[in-house]
């Protein structure tokens, strides 16, 4: 094996099932976000007993958890803020990821031995912003994402704290998630969790003394995306990375399913894994990328890190989701009479569909359905729905974490 240091895999998850998927598909340490005081409160998220339970569940398989209070806290909010901190110091956790230096005050005054990691949001673009942020108590700093990969190189020579960076998912079109558009339009606060994506909808331009008139911007019958950045990917360049002593590559997407998250988790830690083995070659780089192609996603950028044309950041072509692969369901049951694991359906699914089963550790592999029982009639049918429980013969010793799939 080579001797080279290989960066922390950095996960997320929105409830305890996902975190559990991110430890079995490879993860370092998963991110997490609470009820309150993160910038992913739409749904999900982890109540106090969830996060004791997946702090218990990562560290008994040697993962860390890092937990996120990365909104920006208004005056109102503060002794709400108190209470819920207190709450946090009983549970074991690995890391606070903060961007609000008053934040920050209050966890150091009330876990005064918290690791506090500095946020993405804090904007940190030099090397003298990590100082601060060290002197302030931070032991690892999330740089800006507009950085190019030589201003990276220079401020991690520089830092004495752990540095970190996104290596892959959704883009804001704000500096670094500073954003107003989704409250302006919508009255929800993207600094406060609550961001409604208002940058990729649909715009045309309009001239005040004809408001029924609506000009193209872009010559594109369907509107313009001028907002509509693509989405991060670095997985090419991982190994250039890994070169400049990044200590943790980090993972977007507190708002995916288990199938996103397990994917793009079980790619990232393949390409960690070459990387140490010093077989991270083109051949390895284009087989993981067409994997995370099964990946419901936006058009991929290398971001401001790599990218050598930045019109490249904004897709002018696509503002919906590429989807080559639907999700079709998980094991919910490892075993049952019929001779194989329950799946709970999340898609429809029809006999004679050839599914791509990814399991933990193991290469995608085909199977062809030929047949489908329904797992409390025992009843054969040639179609399975969402939220039906199913059995498929021929799938005996599936993982408990398998994610089935079928190409569309």
């Amino acid at each position: 094996m080579v001797d080279r240091k290989i960066p922390e895999l950095m996960v997320p998850a929105n409830n305890l099932k996902i975190l559990k998927y991110a430890v079995n598909y490879g993860a370092d340490a998963v991110y997490v976000g609470g009820k309150q005081f993160n910038l992913r409160s739409i749904r999900g998220n982890f109540s106090l007993q969830d996060l004791k339970d997946g702090v218990k569940y990562a560290h008994g398989n040697d993962v860390k958890v890092y937990f996120t209070l990365n909104s920006c806290v208004h005056e109102n909010e503060v002794d709400t803020l108190r209470k819920y901190i207190k709450d946090l110091k009983i549970i074991d956790l690995d890391g606070i990821i903060i961007a609000d230096l008053g934040v920050m005050g209050i966890v150091k005054e009330i876990i005064p031995d918290a690791s506090i990691h500095i946020s993405t949001q804090a904007n940190i673009t030099n090397h003298h912003g990590v100082e601060i942020a060290q002197k302030l108590g931070a032991s690892r700093v999330n740089l800006a994402r507009e950085l190019t990969f030589n201003d990276l190189k220079a401020i991690k020579r520089k830092s004495k704290v752990e540095i970190e960076v996104f290596v892959h998912g959704a883009l804001c079109i704000s500096y670094s998630g500073r954003c107003m558009l989704s409250k302006y339009m919508t009255g929800r606060d993207a600094n406060k969790g609550e961001c409604t994506h208002s940058c990729r909808w649909k715009y045309y331009l309009m001239e005040e003394q004809r408001s029924n008139m609506f000009f193209q911007i872009e010559q594109d019958k369907r509107g313009t995306y001028i907002y509509n950045s693509r989405d991060l990917c670095l997985l090419p360049e991982l190994k250039a990375l890994t070169s400049a002593g990044i200590d943790s590559i980090k993972i977007e997407g507190r708002m995916k399913t288990e199938s996103y998250v397990s994917l793009v988790t079980w790619v990232y830690r393949k390409a960690l894994d070459y990387i140490a083995d010093g077989k991270f070659t083109d051949h390895k780089i284009n087989y993981l990328m067409a994997e995370l192609d099964k990946a419901s996603h936006r058009n991929f950028t290398m971001g401001f890190m790599f990218s050598t044309d930045k019109n490249e950041l904004i897709d002018n072509e696509n503002v919906g989701y590429i989807k080559k692969y639907t999700f079709i369901g998980t094991v919910i049951v490892s075993k049952s009479k019929y001779g194989g694991p329950v799946i709970g359906v999340r898609n429809q699914l029809g006999s004679g569909d050839v599914l791509d089963i990814l399991q933990p550790g193991k290469r995608p592999e085909k199977h062809r359905v030929d047949k489908i029982i329904m797992s409390k009639s025992g009843e054969e049918v040639n179609v399975a729905n969402p939220n039906d429980s199913i059995v498929i013969p021929g799938l005996a010793g599936l993982n408990p974490y398998a994610v089935l799939r079928i190409k569309k």
